[in-house]
């Protein structure tokens, strides 16, 4: 069985944006976790799947139902003091479909992401994760507090990724909305 996630990744000047922080973490505090996956990106689900192929066919008819929205990043976050993310307003369109994404995945994976769920999901974009120390993690959340972050991004695609043995995840198929 192979483990995918369905996400959107951001694009343009976000996406830049994100990746000048990533680079921060990783220079300031030697925080590289966050990017066994190149690309900042919401996560809606994941899980384990046996047949990829189908799964990727199958998704292209859930996302002709869906129609590009805009999304609001505003503020930082943590989760449990092992990553810190930025956070995504929880709107109806996405809170739709995530539960939509959730439907779908219930039928094709196995060991559905247990915070993805509908229930759990808290929307955001990962900075760094697992791999800052406690000490660093307490002086990036202070410089992260001097600075406001505020930007929309128009969500117009949905990925399947793969995560391989290596560690890396990566894009197998990109839909636009």
């Amino acid at each position: 069985m192979d483990t995918i996630g369905i996400l959107s990744i951001l694009e343009n000047k976000p996406y830049n944006d994100v990746k000048k922080i990533w680079k921060i973490f990783e220079t300031k505090y030697n925080s590289v976790g966050v990017q066994v996956f190149n690309h900042p990106s919401v996560t809606f689900q994941g899980g384990k799947v046996k047949n990829i192929k189908q799964l990727k066919k199958d998704f292209q008819k859930v996302i002709s139902k869906i129609k590009p929205f805009e999304i609001e990043v505003n503020g930082y976050g943590h989760f449990n003091k092992k990553v810190i993310y930025l956070k995504v307003k929880k709107t109806n369109d996405l809170i739709k479909l995530n539960k939509l994404i959730n439907q779908f995945s219930v039928i094709y994976c196995k060991d559905l992401f247990k915070y993805y769920t509908p229930k759990k999901w808290i929307p955001h974009i990962t900075l760094a994760m697992d791999d800052l120390t406690e000490d660093n993690l307490e002086k990036a959340w202070n410089e992260l507090s001097k600075n406001k972050v505020r930007f929309k991004q128009k969500l117009h695609n949905l990925c399947i990724v793969k995560w391989y043995p290596s560690g890396k995840i990566k894009i197998i198929k990109k839909y636009e909305l």
